[in-house]
């Protein structure tokens, strides 16, 4: 018998596994920029940050009058869908950017209409009646303010009433406010025009300014109120009557609020002359 021959398999040993140590190391970054530094570096951003800012907010500015510049024009070129689109916009900034520049410069136009008041009653009065109402400008350019103030609280609430009766839920305070801002951009021109106008004080270019501001007025009125039947779901049939509500409740809040503020103001005026009037007979004797 051939022999067999028993191959023998050997075995290798298991190879020791060769523990290698991991070095972790940590990254850091600029907690204001988030660049990558190495071990020890500082970043130079923050030499720089001052810088950076100033530059940021100068471009802000600039691009937030050049977008609040061609909301006013594009109102006047193409009014119902710049009002759509800005009503549609969840940006409030413009809005509240835009009723302070409202109300200065409506300031600015009621200070100008006193200044051509003191000055046709001193013409009339041969410079008598400067001595004695002495116009406090600053207190005009304060209640311009309010009075603007509360010429746009009115109709924003009329339509926002006329609303919910209407239970047009969806038409919210703030819908409300962004139409009527927007719907009134235009007049921001029409005030400084006018300031200026009744400064120069032209008889021609006083009537014609009038004239023009009378449009320019009623324009963003009826602007106003055709945004609020687009923003609203009031039936055909209803909107004549609430279109009249809205009138109504305007003249109505108009009135309360002229009572208001021009009893103030003659009150005011009195005291100021019953002041002068009292110092002059303390000298008259």
């Amino acid at each position: 018998m051939a022999e067999e021959k028993k191959e023998t398999t050997k075995k290798s040993a298991p190879k020791k596994k060769v523990e290698v140590e991991e070095v972790k190391v940590e990254k850091r970054f600029c907690t204001k920029c988030g660049k990558e530094l190495a071990e020890g570096e500082e970043c130079s951003c923050s030499s720089n940050e001052q810088t950076n800012t100033n530059t940021i907010n100068g471009d802000v500015i600039v691009n937030t009058c050049k977008d609040i510049w061609n909301t006013i024009i594009n109102t006047f070129k193409k009014p119902l869908s710049t009002i759509k689109e800005e009503v549609a916009s969840k940006d409030t900034n413009k809005s509240i950017i835009l009723v302070i520049v409202l109300a200065i410069s409506f300031a600015l136009y009621l200070m100008a209409i006193m200044s051509n008041v003191e000055s046709g009653l001193s013409d009339a009065t041969f410079g008598l009646s400067s001595s004695v109402i002495g116009i406090n400008y600053f207190k005009v350019f304060i209640y311009g303010i309010l009075i603007y103030a509360l010429m746009a609280i009115i109709p924003i609430v009329s339509t926002l009433i006329v609303a919910k009766i209407t239970r047009n839920n969806d038409y919210s305070f703030k819908k409300s406010f962004k139409l009527y801002i927007i719907s009134n951009s235009p007049l921001v021109l029409a005030y400084l025009g006018m300031a200026i106008i009744y400064l120069i004080n032209v008889t021609l270019l006083n009537v014609l300014g009038l004239i023009a501001f009378l449009i320019i007025s009623i324009a963003c009125f009826f602007n106003f109120i055709i945004g609020f039947i687009k923003e609203t779901n009031i039936r055909e049939d209803r909107q004549s009557y609430a279109l009249t509500s809205i009138v109504v409740l305007n003249i109505v809040i108009a009135i309360a609020a002229i009572l208001i503020v021009g009893g103030s103001v003659l009150g005011d005026t009195y005291d100021a002359i019953t002041d002068q009037n009292n110092y002059n007979d303390r000298f008259d004797w």
